[in-house]
């Protein structure tokens, strides 16, 4: 075979093991790709799991805003508060004597 022949043969090779190279060793490889992928895919859901909780808690605000009988729920019961003229009782379960 003729010498241009040869170079032109080892010129494709090396251009062939370098894309080969880059597609499954480099910065962009395969493998990498497919990691960022499921990297994104578990910040999504993340994101999603998050945006419920915003919902929930601008409901929550919207609820505490508006609604003026849930607002004195929560104060008794999360606070214990109660209005000037009631009196509050408290039931405590007794400790289990060992």
């Amino acid at each position: 075979m003729n010498k241009k022949v040869y170079i032109i043969v080892a010129v494709l090779l090396a251009l062939l093991l370098l894309t080969l190279f880059e597609l499954f060793l480099g910065k962009n490889s395969l493998l990498h790709q497919k990691q960022l992928a499921e990297e994104i895919a578990s910040y999504q859901a993340e994101i999603d799991s998050l945006k419920e909780v915003i919902e929930v808690r601008n409901a929550e605000i919207e609820r505490l805003q508006n609604d003026s009988m849930y607002k004195e729920t929560i104060l008794r019961t999360r606070y214990g508060m109660s209005r000037e003229s009631e009196k509050v009782f408290q039931l405590v379960e007794p400790k289990p004597e060992k």
